[in-house]
């Protein structure tokens, strides 16, 4: 076997958000610009933002969902002259036995909401960390030093020093745009499965505020408009609403969205007979054929790969990953949702016993932008 197998550093799945549930960050700001992109800028870095614009909002939420901020990040200085301010100060050092820290966000400059992206005058083939996002977490980070995360990318990956041996070419995106209709699907799954009473505040903490509303979502039509960031942004939303089965909600998510996307009478006719006449081999080209014909699609430039190595497995590529663009830090592989079109795709075509599928290196660890599987024969697994 080439290459090894992505592990998580932790059996426990609700380990994927540890560091979330232990670097909550309390945003209270009315400069809703401003508050977006702190909370997507802090998402995609494995932090949990708490979005409210006053403080009987923030005492609000605290007094209900019972989280432990680290650190008060407030937009307007003259909130904290308030009675209320210091009543939810006083509230605080009583039942957290530390003085939260209040920083002032007049000094923080933000040109986006993105930590590390494609910037192809800068590389061609791999993510580039932001200058001025990255001083903004620096500074974040030394109220929180056990939140800190290596702004570098992996020194050595399969994807930049393995791949290209065997005739891959790794590419960032030169557009950062994908369809509009597929946020809307994403969108539409992401509204069935997270708790209504949970969608409002989890759409904000995460960067996605304009989306609350239904009559706001972009329209279901194959226009490039939408930042690839926002998927990544979204998934942690699904992630939020399932703190202790994060994984799995993901799953969940991913299964509602490829209902509407993949799951055709046409194309399950066409998928379910490959097998009946070309063999196991010859169906995992066409079905990867397919996929990759569809994601492609949807982002208007050819962003995936895939080849067959001479040991009968396949190895695909997705280069600036939607569900990881820009995240950094993570303990092991989140790319749930392509595990999920890749588990369905066997169940449709009855390949479940022929093939195994994993992710074996995630952007969101290596910090290069892209993600790779491997599918494997299961008479080599």
């Amino acid at each position: 076997m080439l290459f090894g197998q992505g592990k998580p550093s932790s059996s426990k799945p609700s380990d994927v958000l540890k560091s979330a549930q232990e670097h909550v960050l309390l945003i209270i700001d009315t400069n809703e610009v401003r508050s977006q992109k702190l909370a997507s800028l802090l998402t995609l870095a494995g932090m949990r933002a708490i979005v409210t614009t006053t403080s009987y909002q923030a005492f609000d939420r605290y007094i209900k969902e019972r989280f432990w901020p680290l650190a008060i990040l407030i937009g307007q200085s003259e909130d904290m002259t308030t009675p209320l301010f210091g009543r939810f100060m006083q509230r605080l050092r009583q039942e957290l036995q530390y003085e939260t820290p209040v920083v002032e966000l007049s000094s923080f400059f933000l040109s986006d909401g993105l930590i590390l992206s494609a910037e192809t005058l800068v590389s061609p083939t791999t993510h580039i960390f932001s200058q001025q996002n990255s001083a903004v977490l620096k500074r974040i980070w030394q109220l929180m030093p056990s939140a800190a995360i290596s702004l570098k990318q992996a020194e050595k990956t399969i994807v930049m020093d393995t791949l290209p041996k065997y005739g891959f070419q790794p590419r960032v995106t030169r557009t950062k745009r994908s369809f509009s209709s597929h946020l809307y699907y994403q969108l539409k799954a992401a509204r069935l499965v997270i708790p209504a009473e949970q969608w409002d505040n989890l759409l904000r903490d995460v960067g996605l505020a304009q989306y609350i509303r239904e009559e706001n979502w972009p329209p279901a039509v194959d226009q490039f408009t939408i930042p690839p960031e926002y998927f990544s942004l979204l998934m942690r939303a699904v992630m939020y609403s399932n703190p202790r089965n994060p994984i799995q909600q993901i799953y969940h998510w991913a299964n509602q969205v490829e209902a509407d996307a993949l799951q055709k009478a046409v194309l399950i006719f066409f998928m379910q007979q490959i097998p009946k006449v070309i063999g196991p081999d010859l169906t995992m080209r066409a079905l990867l054929n397919i996929m990759t014909n569809e994601i492609d699609s949807r982002r208007g430039e050819k962003l995936t790969e895939w080849k067959r190595l001479q040991d009968g497995s396949f190895i695909f590529a997705f280069y600036s990953n939607i569900f990881a663009y820009s995240v950094i830090g993570a303990t092991q592989p989140l790319c749930g949702t392509w595990q999920s079109s890749f588990d369905l795709i066997l169940r449709l075509t009855k390949q479940e016993q022929q093939w195994y599928i994993r992710e074996v290196e995630c952007s969101s660890q290596t910090h290069t932008g892209h993600c790779v599987f491997q599918i494997t024969p299961t008479k080599q697994k």
